[in-house]
């Protein structure tokens, strides 16, 4: 096993959702690349109460080390929040509900723990953070705490798209949720890089890898193969022949980047109501925006992480 100071040093901030609920499995199998420091919910795909119970239990489920596990935004910077229940169900996991988890929250909010998480990095280390929800919160740590912008390595995020949205016809649903707070991020000047529908409506598996996941013997990963067959009715989660993991694109890009291709840009949001959440393409260089995965490379890396589970 790679020792802490060869691993990267993450923290994680979702809102399971399915695709997070694979994502954090992804998280879980790869302990020995990448060291996690934490995990803090976000309202997004459900309500603050859902997502934040699913960190909680998920963590307990999949095995993830006893780390800061911390309740984030409950609602976006400025707009009402709408979740996507339809999309993943009322309680956010399909069908499934997981057993009640024996883990505390953490007694501060998310920024806080986020803050305090990346200020105990020893010297010389930096964070890597993996928003896989709206990006409320961090747009809150950024400005709450901007002094920990000079020991954040790079943000690894779920959301945008450039060719065309899951929610609108133009936008993206993790962006549309709280497009204020896109800005914020986007706009920051950190390092970052957007795995967006230009890659994610790619990166899934087949009908028959879903349906070795649910024949599986593991009670882990039959269960997130339950989870990924609630998606199966869901056309546009079906658009390349695969059925999408939006979110579990961030962690591979970690671990395989070499299967990864894009373009180095920078990227306004639309803020407005005619087309809230859009992501265009303009002059500059701070985001590297992914447009490309190998599908073959990313379903075997994917399947390789969670027969680790």
């Amino acid at each position: 096993m790679s020792s802490t100071t060869d691993r990267i040093d993450i923290w994680v901030d979702c809102d399971p959702g399915i695709d997070d609920a694979v994502m954090l499995a992804c998280v879980a199998a790869s302990s020995d690349r990448l060291q996690l420091h934490g995990v803090s919910s976000v309202a997004g795909n459900l309500p603050s109460d859902v997502v934040t119970k699913n960190v909680l239990r998920l963590a307990d489920f999949l095995g993830l080390p006893q780390v800061p596990l911390a309740r984030g935004a409950v609602r976006p910077l400025v707009r009402p929040a709408q979740d996507a229940a339809a999309v993943h169900g009322a309680m956010g996991l399909g069908e499934v509900v997981l057993p009640v988890s024996t883990r505390a929250l953490e007694p501060e909010p998310a920024v806080v723990a986020m803050q305090r998480a990346i200020a105990a990095l020893p010297e010389g280390r930096r964070m890597t953070l993996v928003p896989t929800g709206p990006l409320t919160n961090i747009a809150l740590l950024l400005r709450v705490y901007p002094q920990v912008a000079d020991r954040i390595d790079r943000i690894v995020l779920m959301g945008g798209s450039t060719v065309g949205g899951n929610v609108t016809p133009y936008a993206e649903f993790n962006v549309w949720g709280d497009p204020e707070a896109a800005a914020m991020v986007l706009g920051s000047g950190l390092p970052i890089v957007m795995c967006g529908l230009d890659v994610t409506l790619k990166c899934g598996l087949t009908r028959e890898q879903l349906r070795g996941l649910l024949e599986d013997e593991n009670p882990r990963r039959a269960m997130l193969g339950r989870m990924l067959s609630f998606y199966t009715p869901v056309d546009a989660e079906w658009r390349y022949g695969v059925c999408v993991i939006h979110d579990a694109a961030t962690i591979l890009y970690l671990t395989n980047p070499e299967l990864f291709s894009g373009v180095t840009c920078d990227i306004e949001v639309d803020c407005g109501d005619g087309r809230r959440g859009e992501t265009r393409v303009v002059p500059g260089g701070d985001v590297l925006r992914l447009n490309d995965v190998d599908m073959a490379g990313f379903q075997e890396a994917l399947l390789g992480q969670l027969a680790r589970l």
